[in-house]
């Protein structure tokens, strides 16, 4: 199975790549679904095809966009702009813009999860369209998964294994529209169902009531996070193309450690249970909300959980908090750009793209860029402390929070 991972810009693609993904998508200026992801200039794009097919590997360009009638005029220039820079694929999301991408490109198509495609008939149809693989919508459970394979097996499956849900059916949302007007649909969307909401009542005018849900305030239409790692078992050994991570908006740490995380599993053994939950844990050490299995057991789930009994994944509770990338190393010293404060006394973990390499460290001294003794960092200033290794390349700081065990 293709691990497919998140490229917000050419910075979270060269991570992604180091820490193992086998593929990565990304989006231009205009049409993607992320238009606050930093997204790739025509220059930053041809450049990161290129590093990409150095290393054997793909990219993939998200055009899926609800397209309107000013988008479909001014799409043709834009694909004639990118026809020839080598793309492995352009994700579409409806009928307009597959329409201009056939017309314009000879790249393979995807459909995007956006289209909603639920049963193998919509696959089968897709499949006449030229399609050559579909990102199965959320809903999907794992047994229709297995049926969509089994009656259109010619088809290239994908499916989400991590990261944010959406709170309406296949991210057809419109709050953001009439609240902002910025609309999901065409890549603005202001995520107002993760803002803290309260009830009024009609015959009490001024008068908010809160609604109880944690020490952090009420987030009703608030969606858990999205793993499956404890299924990568059995995705792998299913037939389905690709497992894709979302997260195009997130940070470079969390590119590259989910690359990291869902690669090994898929490629690990069942009964390698330490290492099951290692990698658990390891999922637990980026900023997220409670994670779940979204739609994957709706329906008849006992025989498919039982084949899961042997895995232990239990959620890592420790807090830990991305610092900043490696820069250099030598004379006993890793030299890192600072993002947060590390101070005397911190334990830190620099990690890579093996795990096996991973480096732990209590802090004991801090060096400025002057070679000073200092108590902690500062961000957005070059840093170093002591480390056993000259190792560096691909470096990632991270810390364990004070009070976290």
């Amino acid at each position: 199975m293709e691990i497919l991972a998140p490229a917000g810009n050419l910075e979270k693609l060269h991570y992604a790549l180091a820490y193992n993904a086998d593929a990565v998508y990304l989006a231009g200026q205009n049409y993607g679904l992320r238009a606050f992801a930093g997204n790739f200039s025509l220059d930053e794009m041809k450049e990161g095809i290129r590093y990409t097919h150095k290393l054997n590997k793909k990219a993939y360009l998200t055009l899926n966009v609800f397209s309107r009638n000013e988008d479909i005029a001014s799409l043709p220039e834009y694909l004639q702009e990118i026809s020839s820079i080598g793309l492995d694929a352009i994700i579409v999301s409806e009928p307009g813009s597959l329409l201009a991408v056939k017309k314009y490109t000879d790249y393979p198509i995807h459909l995007s999860t956006q289209a909603n495609t639920t049963n193998w008939q919509a696959v089968k149809f897709w499949q006449e369209q030229g399609i050559k693989r579909v990102i199965l919508a959320r809903e999907v459970t794992y047994a229709e998964m297995l049926e969509i394979r089994d009656k259109v097996p010619e088809m290239q499956l994908e499916v989400f294994i991590h990261g944010a849900m959406c709170m309406a059916w296949s991210g057809r949302c419109l709050m953001s529209a009439l609240l902002n007007d910025r609309s999901a649909n065409q890549g603005e969307c202001t995520h107002p169902c993760r803002w803290e909401w309260n009830l009024t009542e009609p015959t009490r005018p001024g008068q908010v009531f809160s609604i109880e849900e944690d020490k952090r305030g009420s987030y009703l239409m608030h969606s858990k996070d999205l793993c499956l790692l404890k299924e990568m078992p059995l995705l792998s050994a299913s037939g389905l193309s690709a497992g894709k991570i979302e997260g195009r908006m997130k940070s470079t740490y969390y590119t590259a450690l989910m690359s990291r995380i869902y690669h090994e599993a898929s490629n690990l053994q069942v009964n390698s249970e330490t290492d099951w939950q290692q990698l658990s844990e390891e999922t637990g050490k980026v900023n997220h909300r409670p994670y779940f299995t979204g739609f994957f057991y709706s329906g008849n789930s006992s025989e498919i959980k039982k084949q899961l009994a042997d895995i232990d994944v239990n959620q890592n509770t420790q807090d830990w908090q991305y610092c900043g990338k490696a820069t250099s190393a030598g004379n006993g010293l890793l030299w890192f750009d600072c993002l947060s404060k590390v101070q005397k006394g911190d334990h830190v973990q620099v990690i890579f793209p093996q795990r096996k390499d991973d480096v732990n460290i209590l802090v004991d001294k801090i060096y400025d860029e002057e070679n000073n003794l200092v108590s902690m960092t500062k961000p957005n200033r070059s840093f170093a402390f002591p480390i056993d290794t000259d190792r560096y390349e691909w470096g990632l700081i991270r810390k364990l929070e004070t009070g976290a065990n």
